[in-house]
């Protein structure tokens, strides 16, 4: 039976339509791998000023590839969508700059005979692959700065001035320096690119970083049904863009540690610059201050008169980043008047959730110098601020210290890992929340510093809660917050208008932390305890450290959180018994209330194994000695079947020689409650009625989610020897 046409996915479809058809046959020939399925394509490619041949031979395209499954043809989908990026809107220019940089003269001069921009992209990816894959990093660097979503932007405050290109870099120095810092254990390459200046960004340098990740492994399923290990180093990628006349440093990489230490190492060797004298900086900023106003105080800052400060310009946005409202008025206008005047007082600005861009105009003079003087400030987003290209370094400083003192800059600094140590337990309790919103008052209680914690990156600020629910002069419910004429405090106002009390304002400032960041801190934290490091995260909450070495055994080490929801232990069970090939390991627990077992491991409390102070190590070594002997054993299935509950909720199956298996609620504790009562009483098979009695189920098998069930069966469980019966799982487990 054929298939319909939109089994071919839309990429690959449009492509079919449009490319020229010599091309296109190329492009639909290529095999990455031997995975691939041969689709038996015409071998004959018509004359492409043959119109009628042409498609004919389109429509035979089609008619062949749609006999096949949307999984056969997703290769071909993934190469026409990188095709086709470069051949639309700012990818033409992308890969053309490219071009026009890398090619040699007479491929160049090919390229650019190609009829169309579909035409290069194609015959680009066909003949000039790694050029092709430039022009994606550069395509995709571009996308990230024109809508602000570049993860990281450092500043280097260098002592003089360097001039610096993309030929004045040594790639290869830089691609050494990258492969000590990040300790990889392959080498990296780097590719640097000069960009030309737009209409939007001035002209900067682009380096292309790429690098192998962790060893890691698929199951791989065989067409004979069997399954086997593919051991493989995922690629990985950083994109680094400077900006000389701002000695600006943007980076994009899927990890926070990833893009300092490259930004450190850029600027180490291709700027000179002493990054451990004067480590690199970033500077956030938080327009938030603006809900409740846009009136300025005047600072005192040493060297400085300040006779005005003004908002000059607000711009928020409307719901998503394609619709804004911008205001702007002259240095003699109130900005907060005239929004009253001409939007009404309950107008968006006064309602807005956050502003997208401020604009701020500042006259002063110096002490000593009459002449006045004017700076103009302009905050886009979080992490932009014009101030960085002002070449004059003293009206630079000044500019800085003006948003410091009103609040709205935060600039980083990396927190010593002594200090990180005191705080250890607090953070691991904060990586543990489900909510990754935190209060300034639950911060408080916590003994943490926000501005401290802000200032190293692990937290950021988000707008203050408007509503709080309390229990002030004996009402109980909602109360709305408003402002209060007391210095750094709110005013409560009651359900039905009635007023509250008063709470200090910082207690009631929301802070987002920065997950990524956080986990990276505690894992470099424990990592003086491996013997081995292979940081592999295998789910949001998981993670592979490596392994440390415990009576001569390699023991794997991993870090997990959130383990007092059972979802989240089932998750984690099903996934870790997946994994029991690399046997007993050790699971650091950040949350307090957790399961005895994960898989074939032992789940050791973080908190309850901590290092007196002064130590080397954050973790008790003995410690999780200790309770790995302790529970070996057990871990290994015990000596005869058992439940062993470690709470209301939360028990583990033991069978001799088979990983521990994690039960969550009644109903999945209560059945194997009953089948290992009954084979350790000689009578191994349970009729279902009987098994089910209580839960209120029909089969044990809607105990379980659907992953966890197809893991467990056959394995733990299995029918009985008559239809509607159930036992214990005994035997050796069945091998792919």
């Amino acid at each position: 039976m054929s298939r319909k046409p939109n089994s071919i996915g839309p990429f690959a479809l449009g492509i079919i339509e449009d490319a020229r058809i010599d091309l296109l046959a190329s492009l639909l020939a290529v095999r990455e791998n031997d995975t691939e399925p041969d689709f038996g394509l015409p071998d004959e490619v018509p004359d492409p000023g043959n119109f009628d041949a042409t498609s004919v031979f389109r429509k035979q395209l089609i008619d062949t590839l749609s006999q096949f499954d949307t999984d056969d043809l997703r290769p071909i989908e993934q190469r026409c969508r990188r095709v086709r990026s470069l051949a639309d809107g700012k990818g033409i220019s992308s890969l053309d700059t490219i071009a026009e940089k890398q090619f040699e003269e007479d491929v160049l001069r090919e390229f650019t005979n190609q009829p169309d921009p579909l035409c290069r992209s194609i015959w680009s990816y066909m003949n000039a692959r790694r050029g092709f894959e430039d022009a994606e990093s550069f395509y995709f660097a571009r996308q990230f700065r024109d809508y602000g979503k570049m993860y990281d932007a450092f500043e280097v405050e260098l002592e003089k001035a360097v001039a610096v290109d993309a030929s004045s870099i040594d790639e290869a120095a830089l691609a050494k320096q990258i492969t000590k810092v990040l300790d990889l254990k392959t080498a990296c390459t780097v590719k640097a690119l000069d960009l030309p200046a737009t209409t939007t960004h001035l002209a900067s340098i682009m380096l292309i970083v790429r690098h192998g990740g962790p060893l890691s492994s698929v199951y791989d399923h065989k067409a004979d049904g069997r399954r086997g290990t593919i051991y493989f180093r995922p690629p990985n990628e950083a994109t680094l863009i400077y900006t000389p006349s701002s000695r600006q440093i943007e980076v994009c990489a899927d990890s926070a540690n990833v893009r300092q230490q490259i930004s450190s190492a850029f600027a180490e060797v291709a700027l000179g610059h002493d990054v451990s004298r004067k480590p690199l900086t970033w500077k956030r900023y938080n327009l938030s201050r603006f809900r409740t106003g846009f009136s300025l105080p005047f600072p005192s800052i040493p060297g400085f008169d300040i006779r005005l400060a003004r908002v000059l310009e607000a711009e928020v946005r409307l719901g998503s980043w394609s619709r804004k409202l911008s205001l702007k008025v002259s240095i003699e206008d109130d900005i907060e008047e005239v929004a009253n005047q001409y939007l009404r007082p309950n107008n968006v600005f006064s309602r807005a959730e956050g502003f997208s861009k401020i604009g701020i105009a500042v006259a002063y003079s110096k002490e000593g110098d009459a002449r006045e003087r004017t700076l103009n400030i302009t905050i886009a987003g979080s992490k932009s601020c014009n101030l960085q290209s002002n070449k004059d370094p003293e009206e630079r400083s000044f500019g800085y210290a003006l948003l410091d003192s009103w609040g709205i800059m935060t600039a980083f600094r990396q927190i010593e890992n002594g200090d990180l140590r005191s705080i250890f337990s607090q953070l691991v309790e904060l990586y543990d929340r489900v909510d990754e919103q935190v209060s300034g008052s639950r911060l408080q209680e916590m003994g943490l510093d926000p501005g401290r914690l802000i200032e190293g990156g692990l937290l950021e600020r988000r707008e203050r809660q408007d509503v709080i629910l309390g229990d002030d002069h004996g009402i109980d419910g909602e109360f709305r917050v408003q402002p209060s004429a007391t210095l750094a405090m709110v005013q409560t106002v009651g359900p039905f208008g009635e007023a509250g009390g008063t709470r200090p304002t910082a207690d009631l400032q929301m802070y987002v932390i920065n997950k990524d960041w956080l986990h990276e801190t505690i894992l470099r934290l424990l990592k003086p305890l491996l013997n081995k490091r292979a940081s592999e995260a295998f789910d949001d909450d998981l993670t592979l450290l490596g392994s440390m070495q415990i009576d001569a055994a390699e023991v794997p080490l991993y870090f997990a959180r959130r383990l007092d929801d059972l979802k989240t232990i089932s998750r984690l069970d099903v996934l870790l018994r997946a994994r029991n090939s690399a046997g007993v390991g050790i699971v650091l627990c950040a949350s307090s209330e957790m399961p005895a077992y994960l898989g074939p491991n032992v789940v050791v409390p973080i908190l309850s194994n901590l290092s007196p102070v002064g130590e080397d190590l954050v973790i008790a070594r003995d410690g999780l000695e200790l309770a790995y002997r302790n529970n070996l054993t057990l871990a290994r299935g015990g000596a005869i079947p058992q439940v062993l509950r470690s709470g209301t909720q939360s028990a583990n199956l033991h069978i001799p020689g088979k990983a521990p298996l994690t039960l969550t609620g009644a109903e999945q504790i209560k059945i194997f409650e009953r089948l290992v009562s009954a084979h350790n009483a000689g009578s191994p098979d349970v009729q279902v009625k009987v098994l089910m009695e209580g839960p209120g189920t029909r089969s044990p098998q809607n105990a379980f989610r659907k992953e966890a069930w197809n893991s467990i069966r056959d394995v733990y469980i299995s029918q009985g020897a008559k239809r509607g019966y159930w036992r214990l799982a005994v035997g050796a487990t069945p091998t792919a």
